[in-house]
């Protein structure tokens, strides 16, 4: 045989199994796309393929049944921002520093898997739906189109900002339609499973109205734009050459282990999710996968599986053997770990791991679980075995240790200063001194319960049962610190109009908790209301010093300047949170009309037509409108016509083909000018003002003169 039919034969059955797309180091390009869908607040055993058996998630589960399952997928974290930092870079939180949602974000020498692609060559554009993910969080690195731009109504977004599936599926469609044939990594994170749940009517029927049961009608809603999606790949051919990945971010607790929604413990309902591969030329045969994995080991998995060097400083391991059948020698140690305890209610912090079937966890009352005979996390067994769990914390220690180091360097023993680094990142051992003094998330929880309906009588205008009922909780727990505490005192004060007191509360609680963000942004807005302005930029400054990202305080400081009237300043700070929040519309808007206030009038042209960018807005023809007319005396007539032709396609009204009408007149397009005139004051009339129809009258006499 030559050994030109030699390598035909080679290739052909490289092709066959799959490799041939395949770029092994050192080799040729790889012709995989990459899709992730990450579906928040979703977990494992509320999904049909997963066992649940009222599930409605027939397109997930069609995912699961001909690609790779994992039925042990863990979160380190039960938190959206960590979690997804933690999925993207491959380093655990205690590398990448990202603990919580809000008040951290990923820095900047940290690389992400797009970061990867996008040296590759790849097109790498993201869809997110949630405030959380904001790109002023650090996770939109690596990525050339990132659109966070959520509610375009919104200038002051915050944790209740977000877009349903079905908008998150019309932006990546409309991506998918000018795909160039490049290869692509999309990243498209669906929020909908998460609180309120608040599922479209059709899917909330299916389902009992409790909580639990309209969670599953989210789930059923996001699975069928999960479908959209995988269908929109597959009309276009590129399904059997994209690589997709399904992964839930974290779980959601319904009182399991009295918790309800997630956040503070890490027991299975929190931590394990969906997580499933899907490319069948890729993998061959489809497979249930029993080994437990990371979220932190999908960015290097996918990295070996396109063929290109994983960094160094990753963390997470590749599972490629597990996807190919194969089977593992090294063990995998499953970390994970919850400060928001300690950073919103001032308890105990939470770590621990999952080694074999064995779950530790360290708290001052520890627990461990026999995940093999216990999956429900019911009998704990630290007591019994307690020679276990003492070596259990030594190996989390170490862990800990290990892992926190940026270097990815090792350390064979803890000294002292080791010791005090730990307590730093979060880790308290069990066996400690300190663990005693600390208040453990187990009683925490039910405090928090009862502050939970303490605040629920406020929000019911109940002010003295409030007050009354927080009295009584206060003298049952002497010496309680919590944020909430100081939350719920501010709101009675202000209900009762004692302004002097809620200021007191607002100081006291900056004293006590000087690193809680938020009772300094509250003090900084209510002295800004009071007409205070020197001492609310005071504490603007304060917060911005450690918190440069800050968008609601930098529009403060805008807003204060406004008051002032230093408009030329104000500018200035709006320009600044523009570019902490590039994608927020109305912000962009408020920007553009202070710069026409100041008479910039060029750079508000610019401002506006760069916010036309925006699918969104530029579907918005009073915004259309509005751009167009201040185009017409500072910008293009050329670009004025096209917007006002697009604002009378999406709205026909008198306004917009008047406007029209006279914009093509000044392009010299009469025909087309006397036909749009005549729709609106044939058809519209009663739509346009008294002067806007002698307007019209003027122009038809003159137009059809001079045709």
């Amino acid at each position: 045989m030559s050994k030109r039919k030699l390598l035909v034969i080679l290739l052909l059955l490289l092709a066959a199994s799959g490799l041939f797309f395949l770029q092994r180091r050192g080799g040729t390009r790889t012709a995989w796309n990459v899709l992730i869908i990450t579906l928040d607040t979703t977990r494992a055993d509320h999904i049909g393929a997963y066992g649940y058996k009222t599930a409605q998630t027939p397109n997930i589960d069609l995912l699961a049944r001909q690609g790779i399952r994992f039925e042990n997928g863990y979160a380190p974290v039960p938190l959206t921002l960590p979690s997804h930092a933690a999925l993207f870079t491959g380093r655990y939180p205690i590398a990448n520093n990202v603990r919580n949602n809000g008040s951290y974000f990923l820095p900047e020498n940290e690389i992400t898997l797009a970061e990867v692609l996008q040296d590759r060559g790849y097109d790498t554009r993201a869809v997110v739906a949630s405030f959380v993910l904001l790109s002023k969080f650090g996770v939109n690195q690596g990525f050339s189109l990132y659109d966070d731009s959520l509610d375009t109504h919104e200038m002051i977004r915050h944790y209740k900002s977000e877009i349903p599936a079905e908008q998150v599926f019309e932006k990546f469609s409309a991506w998918l339609g000018q795909n160039d044939g490049r290869r692509f990594f999309y990243w498209l994170h669906f929020y909908d499973p998460h609180t309120p749940y608040r599922p479209p009517l059709e899917f909330a029927k299916r389902y009992p109205a409790n909580p639990k049961g309209l969670y599953d009608g989210e789930i059923a809603y996001t699975d069928v734009w999960v479908g959209r999606v995988i269908q929109s790949l597959r009309e276009r051919g590129l399904l059997e050459r994209t690589l997709v990945v399904i992964a839930g971010d974290h779980g959601e607790a319904f009182g399991e282990h009295v918790e309800q929604g997630h956040g503070i413990f890490c027991y299975e309902e929190a931590l394990k999710v969906p997580l499933i591969f899907y490319a069948p030329k890729l993998f061959g045969k489809a497979r249930t996968v029993a080994a437990r994995v990371g979220l932190v080991d999908v960015m290097p998995t996918v990295l070996d599986l396109l063929g290109f060097e994983i960094p160094r400083a990753v963390q997470g391991r590749s599972f490629r053997s597990l996807l190919k059948g194969g089977s593992e020698k090294e063990e995998r140690i499953i970390y994970f770990e919850s400060l928001y305890g300690r950073e919103e209610m001032n308890w105990a912090p939470l770590t621990g791991l999952l080694h074999q079937d064995y779950k530790y966890v360290s708290l001052p009352d520890p627990e461990l679980y026999d995940l093999g005979v216990d999956p429900a996390e019911k009998l704990n067994l630290f007591l019994r075995k307690n020679l276990l769990a003492r070596n259990l914390d030594k190996r989390l220690a170490k862990f800990i240790a290990d892992h926190s180091q940026s270097s990815g360097e090792t350390r064979r023993e803890l000294s002292a200063g080791d010791k005090e680094q730990l307590q730093a990142l979060g880790y308290i051992s069990a066996f400690s001194s300190q663990a005693a003094t600390a208040l453990d998330p187990k009683q925490g929880v039910l405090i928090d319960a009862r502050l939970r309906e303490i605040s629920q009588l406020i929000g019911q205008k109940k002010i003295a049962a409030a007050e009354s009922d927080l009295q009584r909780l206060l003298a049952e727990n002497p010496g309680l610190k919590m944020p909430h505490v100081y939350n719920l005192k501010y709101k009675i004060y202000m209900s009762k109009r004692n302004y002097n007191a809620a200021l007191n509360c607002l100081r006291q609680a900056i004293d006590d908790f000087p690193d809680v963000e938020n009772f300094k942004q509250i003090l900084a807005l209510a002295l800004f209301d009071m007409k205070k302005y020197d001492r609310a930029e005071s504490r603007c400054r304060e917060i911005l010093d450690k918190n440069p990202r800050n968008t609601r305080v930098t529009i403060l400081l805008g807003e204060i300047r406004e008051k002032q009237n230093r408009t030329a300043e104000a500018v200035e700070y709006f320009a600044q949170a523009l570019d902490i929040e590039p994608q927020n519309v109305s912000l962009r808007i408020k920007y553009a009309e202070l710069l026409i206030t100041i008479q910039k009038y060029a750079q508000a042209v610019a401002a506006y037509n760069q916010l036309l960018e925006n699918e969104e807005a530029a579907g918005q023809p009073e915004l259309l409108m509005k751009v167009a007319l201040l185009n017409t005396r500072y910008g293009s007539m050329a670009d004025a016509e096209q917007m006002l032709a697009r604002a009378a396609a999406i709205k026909p009204e008198g306004k917009f083909f008047f406007n029209y009408a006279l914009v093509l007149a000044k392009n010299g397009k009469i025909e087309q000018a006397l036909a749009n005139m005549e729709t609106a004051v044939n058809r519209h009339a009663a739509e346009l003002s008294s002067e806007q129809i002698k307007i019209a009258e003027k122009a038809l006499a003159a137009w059809k003169g001079n045709i």
